[in-house]
């Protein structure tokens, strides 16, 4: 295996690496080289990543990441209801909680990120995108479906663990497509904003509509005609998360925390209750700094997210 690797970085010293690009299409996980994410495009971490797999033997171990939606210290549930909620202490009802996560990345102790290979069922996982759903139809979440996902599925070379990175998002190759006509679970068009042409990459709603959360792209512009080539806030979240055991642990979402310093009866003049991602809506301002999201500027800024926190495990 050894000299297995070496002929690979030989292969790249004289300038063939991109055939590792070929090869990516036809591999599988477990795999030594090629398309960890799934994207079609072999990169300079993929190679280094995949490299360092096969002198460990390629031998990748599964890795099933646990999320929950939380409300404070309760359950989230749809037919449930929250007091307490906001800085006015009010009661919701929520109606719908789901999320897209992409770019999910392991830390070692070292600091040193490991992107996680996801399982590609088409259902939940796509490429880079998973899509975590805690609603399950139940009323008032009519517009959601009945299966529920709250994991996340993958495999990393072997290692010490000790944080997670991901984000709230969908890549800006995935994010703009037909919705009707895309793979499972980016197939969604509830998860879709027209009116933006890309997804909505977390979407909350309250069932009485006193409060939304929208998250997605917006300023999208096209660049030819039915192609959009950029967006003035791209509004993709980054979580960073230490002290993480992966094996045990859980990834907790608090709708509490994320609306804990808003008040949900005021609302700022001729916008939507909450936020739509409008970078005119000063109602956004909080609720996306407390998803890691710089609302000036639409680029990530984990170091104020506060929505996610980790549940160790009881030992």
């Amino acid at each position: 295996m050894l000299e297995h690797s070496r002929g690979w970085i030989l292969a790249c010293s004289i300038g063939v690496c991109a055939i590792l690009g070929s090869l990516a299409a036809a591999q599988t996980a477990p795999m030594c080289v090629g398309d960890a994410d799934g994207d079609g495009e072999v990169t300079v971490d993929e190679i280094v990543v995949s490299v360092n797999n096969a002198l460990q033997g390629c031998g990748l171990l599964p890795v099933t990441l646990q999320f929950q939606a939380m409300v404070g210290d309760e359950a989230f549930a749809c037919g449930n209801s929250y007091d307490g909620i906001g800085t006015a202490g009010d009661r919701i009802f929520p109606a719908d909680l789901r999320m897209y996560l992409s770019n999910v990345r392991l830390l070692t102790t070292m600091g040193t990120e490991v992107p996680l290979h996801l399982e590609q069922d088409r259902i939940w996982q796509f490429q880079d995108v998973v899509l975590l759903d805690f609603e399950d139809k139940k009323p008032p979440c009519g517009q959601g479906t009945v299966p529920v996902n709250t994991t996340v599925r993958g495999t990393v070379p072997p290692g010490d663990y000790s944080g997670i990175r991901f984000n709230v998002g969908v890549p800006f190759g995935l994010n703009h497509q037909n919705a009707a006509t895309a793979s499972s679970p980016l197939n969604l068009t509830a998860m879709f904003w027209n009116w933006q042409g890309g997804y909505k990459f977390l979407r909350f709603d309250e069932a009485l509509d006193l409060v939304r959360v929208h998250l997605g792209s917006t300023g999208c512009e096209y660049g030819q005609p039915g192609r959009i080539t950029s967006c003035a806030r791209p509004n993709r979240s980054e979580v960073y998360l230490t002290n993480f055991d992966p094996s045990a642990d859980t990834i907790v979402f608090d709708l509490a925390t994320l609306l804990a310093d808003s008040d949900i009866q005021a609302n700022d003049p001729d916008t939507p209750p909450g936020c739509m991602s409008d970078p005119d809506d000063d109602d956004c301002d909080i609720l996306l700094r407390n998803l890691g999201v710089n609302f000036s500027n639409g680029l990530p800024d984990p170091s104020r997210q506060t929505a996610f926190r980790i549940e160790k495990h009881a030992e």
